[in-house]
């Protein structure tokens, strides 16, 4: 009787273990608009970096999270995929483009590709003045 309960303990451990490690690797889930790929640099070392498409543009490679508008001073975020601009005195996070720009094809508008040193920054916004002066608009 002893050993019967013993072993059903045991069955049961067992048992919510592999459930809950199942149940952890649930979550993971693949960002819908980026892709690692392994590229090759000098000296055979090897870097993984991550390709960003965004959806109003989707056969352009972007290596890095952000991009700038100049002409219309507004920032694509490429890892969560929103639009950050100002509307009067503040800035706006939002997955809807700005009214201004709704009709323009982003896709051939002048774009800068921020540098991998902005890439940790989650408020890129504050850095707008030097954007503005450093990336003049057409």
């Amino acid at each position: 009787m002893k050993s019967i309960r013993r072993i059903s303990v045991l069955i049961m451990i067992l048992f919510s273990l592999i459930t809950s490690s199942v149940l952890a690797q649930e979550g993971r889930e693949r960002h819908p608009n980026r892709r690692v790929v392994v590229e090759r640099k000098r000296h055979h070392f090897f870097r993984r970096a991550v390709i960003y498409h965004p959806y109003w543009a989707p056969r352009v490679n972007y290596r890095h999270r952000w991009v700038y508008f100049p002409r219309y001073n507004f920032y694509w975020d490429n890892f969560h995929n929103v639009y950050i601009y100002r509307t009067g005195t503040i800035w706006v996070t939002s997955t809807n483009a700005p009214q201004e720009i709704e009709k323009v094809d982003l896709s051939s508008v002048k774009k800068v590709e921020l540098n991998e040193d902005n890439d940790a920054k989650d408020a890129i916004q504050n850095n707008n003045d030097e954007h503005k002066s450093v990336y003049k608009a057409d």
